[in-house]
């Protein structure tokens, strides 16, 4: 039997070797996702692209498979220097899975504050999407956090089970912006055990804002909402007090959810949670600038967050209006500002904009490398605007296309 190299085909082959494995014609294709054959055939010949997360995922679940096996996630490096980041995941997942059993480090285990001073750069430069440093440090800094909380008595070792639970959210961050779905799961899950261990109040809220990332690759949308207002309702009292924590977690897990209404194509549902991650940030005034949680529940989150909701809604010139009226402040997280640039970049594209979202594209890759190198639809952006060129932009694109290894 042949096996063909998912990477090296196009994403029209790739869905029609996945629908050939199934048993299903194009027409039978079609009938499942709510399409025309002739979208299916575009699709298949890569003249219509699968330009948005909802589209991909509800065609991956058709066809019974993870999304990555369509969009051929993880996108590895062909060097050392390229492949930074995705080497150190091996590692990384073998300390997660061993988490329970004697700590391997050797030598003296840090202070508490030198820890807190490790996880803080951990959650700094998951903050900046410099995905490869901190995969890089992960695995010490894991087995050094997992030492603590064996040899520290109470109650520093409750502390030490709270820096380890924000270690494991960073740990899921890079698991889920590199492409390794399995571990972005099982991260979530030691960052659950962690903050269950510390005696944190809201850590079943706050693992609520990770699992949903991963029920969206299902399109499981119903379930994840209940997910979220299960955990709202959790925290509902401490929200109603305005309990600082409670009003930013409540904040994220509102902004998880107008995403994930957005991305079941429900208007009216996602523009009303986004309404509420707002109040929660008007409560919170100007302890906002403290991020509780690392969950940057504040104002200009709640701005890019209003593009992110009209582009999940497929709607291009509402996001291209909210896009041109924000104003992005200086310091803003690298992530946040790259995911913001990428979304504008989709609005504009669909727009017929091309140069505009050309613009918007590298200005993303600028901040955030190794995120937009690393996200489907980045890629998906870059090879359209390749499709399509232009000779005003075309040496311009050939550079990001190279860059993002599509050339």
């Amino acid at each position: 039997m042949a096996y063909s190299d998912p990477a090296g085909e196009s994403t029209g082959t790739r869905v029609r070797r996945a629908r050939k494995r199934v048993g299903i014609t194009q027409r039978e294709l079609a009938q499942r996702v709510g399409r025309a054959q002739s979208w299916v055939s575009g699709v298949e010949n890569d003249s219509i692209p699968l330009d948005s997360i909802a589209l991909v995922n509800g065609l991956a679940r058709v066809l019974r498979i993870h999304p990555n096996e369509l969009t051929a996630r993880p996108y590895r490096g062909d060097t050392p220097a390229e492949d930074r980041g995705h080497s150190a995941i091996p590692e990384i997942r073998r300390h997660l899975e061993r988490y329970d059993l004697d700590p391997e480090w050797v030598g003296e285990v840090r202070s508490l504050p030198e820890l807190r001073a490790g996880t803080e750069r951990a959650s700094r430069l998951r903050l900046e999407a410099r995905y490869a440093e901190l995969a890089e440090e992960l695995p010490a800094l894991l087995s050094e956090l997992q030492a603590a909380t064996r040899l520290y008595p109470e109650p520093d070792r409750s502390t030490a089970f709270s820096l380890l639970s924000l270690t494991c959210q960073a740990t899921h961050s890079v698991a889920c912006n590199l492409g390794y779905a399995d571990l972005s799961l099982i991260a979530a899950d030691r960052a659950r055990w962690a903050a269950e261990c510390s005696g944190d109040p809201y850590h079943e809220a706050v693992f609520a804002c990770l699992r949903v990332r991963n029920m969206w690759s299902s399109t499981s949308w119903n379930d994840a909402l209940t997910v979220l207002d299960s955990a709202c309702a959790h925290i509902e009292d401490q929200y109603t007090a305005g309990q600082p924590e409670a009003l930013a977690v409540w904040g994220g897990l509102q902004l998880r959810a107008a995403i994930t209404a957005a991305r079941k194509n429900d208007a009216v549902e996602a523009w009303s949670r986004h309404r509420l991650a707002a109040e929660a940030v008007t409560r919170l005034g100007p302890r906002q600038r403290t991020n509780y949680y690392d969950l940057s529940t504040n104002q200009p989150n709640i701005d890019i967050h209003s593009v992110a909701v009209a582009v999940e809604l497929g709607d291009g010139p509402q996001a291209v209006r909210r896009g041109e009226a924000i104003r992005l402040p200086k310091g803003l997280q690298a992530g946040r500002a790259g995911h913001h640039h990428l979304d504008h970049a989709r609005g504009l594209l669909w727009c017929g904009k091309r140069e505009a979202a050309l613009a918007e594209l590298e200005r993303a890759e600028k901040i955030a490398p190794l995120l937009i190198r690393n996200h489907p639809m980045a890629q998906q952006a870059v090879r359209t605007l390749l499709d399509l060129e232009r000779y005003s932009y075309r040496e311009r694109i050939r550079r990001l296309g190279v860059r993002m290894h599509i050339l």
